[in-house]
């Protein structure tokens, strides 16, 4: 908890100490016997009669997304991993790595207990799910800064970072409401467990003056988590010795009290699916509409801290540690990094922060499938996935190609463009009679660090394990 605070305050390093908008497997949208398609597009029923699925396993997603990866910061000197402050690694070398807006986001999400079954003139579902969500946001100006030191103004301004954790019991029907169209939502209650936003919106600094470095900030914190406090401030001496001290947040003595729960919401998936052919207008064509997340936590009075908004002078980077004496590789530059950027800031108590509401990023997805009339069994499909999320919002578009040879066994390949790069994925589906195992990535991993980290931060895994019921429906 502490360096998590410390990193999300403080600087891009924060994703290398602890890699949450919880995204479901994509690359499953147009299979038949994915258990958790209702979560895809709450329109959606399996091809079986009914289905249970395995506790924590029955559905886990893990991913990362992000136009900024580990292999843009971390670089291997004299076989140590160091960071781009290396002296080693030249300035343009380091810089040409980052984009005026650099962003990364991390999901996870698993169904602790959900199952499904057709009854009432449709097919209902029941979850209940745990999700986490991080993003983090940083300006091209705080890797100038860091890497590039120079007596000019430096303009660090739209920097910030959040992250929340909830559980939401959702339930779900969906039913033909007429011949070939289906109409289909989901009703989640949220049980907000912890929400930290830092919004860093202006730093100005400067530097002109080599014997007096100046800083302009407007930071806030606020973070709803039942128990926690800052602890003891950390003492600070100005510059000028007849000033004395003053008091900032000390994000290495957070103390965590009694866990408990923060808040409370409500939110609704959407969802409507078309069969053309069904409607006299073109065989073999599909087409979907869902709405996801469109809702809200109310979170509970929590604690604040604050930039007072005055400018006050700031010692600088100009002697953190970038060699190779002990003491100073990447844990220690990272670690020698965040403190200095969270004093950059001069955060200080605030007291409570008022309870708020916040949304949880709603997602829209169009689909379109169309099966080759001289072979069914193989069928090609777009989706467009929008993201709305203010700063972390993204867009994504996937062309796929899905087979279906027999009942139970199912496959599909995708590639697609969007905010986030190019990427590709792939699911494989085994469906036999009372058994559903899937395994799938939307994400390929690419090339690994030592530690099993991806590089590249574009990555997911997601994997499966339900029990199906009944005879075929489908």
């Amino acid at each position: 908890m502490k360096k998590s605070f410390s990193l999300i305050a403080a600087s891009l390093l924060f994703f290398a100490a602890q890699q949450a908008s919880a995204q479901q497997l994509q690359s499953a949208y147009f299979l038949d016997g994915y258990s958790p398609t209702h979560q895809l597009n709450p329109a959606n029923d399996i091809s079986h009669s009914s289905y249970f699925a395995f506790p924590i396993l029955g559905n886990f997603n893990l991913g990362v997304n992000g136009n900024i990866g580990l292999n843009d910061v971390l670089y291997k000197h004299n076989g140590k991993l160091v960071t781009y402050l290396h002296p080693e690694v030249s300035v343009n070398e380091a810089l040409s790595h980052f984009s005026d807006n650099n962003k990364i986001q991390f999901n996870f999400s698993t169904a602790v207990i959900a199952f499904g079954f057709h009854k009432w003139g449709g097919y209902n579902t029941f979850d209940l799910n745990v999700r986490t969500n991080f993003g983090f946001n940083a300006p091209y100006g705080l890797f100038d800064l860091t890497k590039n030191l120079q007596n000019k103004n430096y303009d660090i301004s739209k920097f910030g970072g959040y992250t929340q954790a909830y559980a939401e019991i959702a339930f779900g029907h969906s039913r033909e409401v007429y011949e070939g169209v289906r109409a289909g939502a989901r009703a989640k209650l949220l049980f907000g467990l912890a929400r930290v936003d830092a919004e860093f919106n202006e730093l100005t600094l400067d530097l002109k003056d080599e014997s007096k470095w100046m800083a302009t900030a407007d930071a806030t914190i606020n973070a709803h988590v039942k128990g926690l406090t800052w602890g003891a401030p950390k003492k600070e001496d100005y510059n000028d010795p007849s000033k004395g001290q003053y008091e900032t947040i000390d994000f290495d003595n957070l103390d965590l009290g009694s866990a408990g729960l923060a808040g409370m919401g409500l939110a609704f998936d959407l969802g409507g699916e078309v069969d053309f052919g069904k409607l006299d207008l073109v065989p073999n064509l599909h087409a979907g509409l869902a709405i996801r997340d469109l809702g809200f936590i109310k979170w509970k009075e929590g604690i604040s801290a604050k930039n007072n908004g005055t400018p006050f002078e700031f010692d600088g980077f100009n002697d953190i540690m970038v060699d190779d004496e002990h003491g100073t590789d990447f844990d220690d530059q990272s670690d020698d990094l965040a403190d200095r950027l969270t004093d950059l800031y001069n955060l200080q108590d605030a007291g409570a922060a008022n309870g708020r509401t916040t949304g949880l990023g709603t997602t829209l997805t169009l689909s379109a499938e169309y099966n080759l009339p001289y072979y069914d069994k193989l069928s090609f499909g777009l989706t467009y996935n929008q993201r709305i999320q203010k700063t972390y919002g993204w867009h994504e578009e996937r062309v796929y190609a899905t087979v279906k040879p027999v009942k139970w066994f199912e496959a599909s390949i995708n590639g697609g463009v969007g905010t986030f790069g190019p990427t590709w994925g792939w699911v494989i589906n085994f469906c036999p009679t009372g058994f559903n195992f899937f395994i799938g990535m939307d994400h390929m991993l690419g090339k690994m660090a030592k530690q099993g980290v991806p590089l590249n931060s574009n990555a997911n895994f997601s994997l499966g394990i339900a029990f199906p019921l009944g005879k075929y429906v489908k």
